[in-house]
């Protein structure tokens, strides 16, 4: 795949996350890197579809991003995002928090991650990780998303997660993006996700156990800020519990 093809690839799948909205030529006519005429930029969207890295929905003149689309996307193209003083601040509550009661801890690091991701969020630890010692957060958070406003898609996503919460956190993707792991739309190993992505971060903890934070959205996710503050987190809580066995 040519520059200029990577160029408008990631043009649209940076637009497609804020928007929610296929993109078009127009949208596209005089960004960065993209200064040629718009019969251009349909030529060369029209060789991404045939790709299979995008996408035209039936009633829309636009395009979409496919899941291979994405994984170019996640894989090569996005950008590092540095985190905000204000999120690095909100996720830095971790530091108030203490090992003690590890469930406590477990549920509250969810709880924060869900609350500034906007997404359904696992919390985990242990050798072998069983349904009870994983915990799930901001469920009503998936709701918020366009591509969930379907009831059944949704219900459907939720039980999956609320229900097989051991084999979300258990399953191995194949992919890898800064620590993080990143398995997107029908990447996941159950149908139930075929609709979300799933972002994992593990870190090591005393006793030979590991830690798993991660959240799970549409695939239409902001990848890059999902992955810097999953990765800052993780960082935060790998600190904190080599401190505790100090």
């Amino acid at each position: 795949m040519d520059e200029r093809k990577r160029a408008i690839l990631k043009a649209v799948v940076d637009s497609y996350i804020q928007s929610a909205e296929p993109v078009g030529s127009k949208a596209l006519t005089g960004l960065p890197g993209l200064q040629v005429s718009s019969a251009t930029l349909r030529n060369e969207m029209a060789s991404l579809e045939a790709m299979g890295l995008l996408e035209q929905p039936h009633t829309s003149a636009g395009r979409v991003p496919t899941p291979s689309g994405y994984r170019v996307y996640v894989d090569e193209l996005m950008q590092r995002h540095d985190l905000t003083v204000g999120e690095q601040d909100k996720l830095d509550q971790v530091k108030r928090l203490r090992m003690a009661e590890l469930d406590s801890l477990l549920n509250r690091a969810g709880r924060i991650i869900a609350d500034l991701t906007r997404t359904v969020t696992v919390a985990a630890a242990g050798p072998a990780v069983r349904e009870e010692q994983v915990y799930v957060s901001g469920e009503a958070n998936l709701f918020d998303y366009p591509e969930f406003q379907d009831l059944l898609r949704a219900r459907r996503t939720l039980e999956y997660i609320t229900e097989q919460r051991a084999a979300l956190i258990r399953q191995t993707p194949a992919w890898e993006r800064d620590g993080i792991r990143v398995v997107i739309g029908p990447e996941n190993a159950a149908e139930e996700l075929s609709d979300a992505s799933v972002l994992m971060a593990t870190y090591p903890m005393s006793g030979g156990m590991r830690g798993m934070i991660g959240v799970v959205g549409p695939t239409r996710m902001d990848y890059s800020r999902m992955v810097s503050r999953l990765g800052y987190f993780a960082e935060k809580l790998k600190e904190m519990t080599a401190e505790e066995a100090e």
